[in-house]
């Protein structure tokens, strides 16, 4: 039941195309914030903050605190996320 749990997790982060979006983003940047995440992908800060979560729910984010901020980096390579779904299948 818990690998049918990471496996939706999975599926879950990575069905949105917003989702992908900042993968992508964040491949490229490293890490961001996440009110430069939302400004770059055009969403709110708030919708931003909840798509951030599910990725980093399903592992494909890690964060650190600086200051009063968040940032927002890759904790899984994008190839690995690429494969982590495809060998799911």
């Amino acid at each position: 039941m818990k690998k049918l749990n990471a496996l939706e997790r999975t599926y879950k982060a990575t069905a949105n195309r917003k989702r992908l979006h900042i993968l992508v983003f964040l491949k490229k940047k490293n890490s961001a914030t996440v009110g430069t995440i939302a400004k770059t992908i055009g969403l709110k800060h708030q919708a931003t903050s909840k798509h951030l979560q599910i990725l980093e729910n399903a592992g494909f984010l890690s964060r650190r605190k600086r200051g009063l901020f968040v940032a927002y980096r890759l904790y899984t390579p994008l190839k690995e996320v690429q494969r982590k779904v495809l060998s799911s299948i």
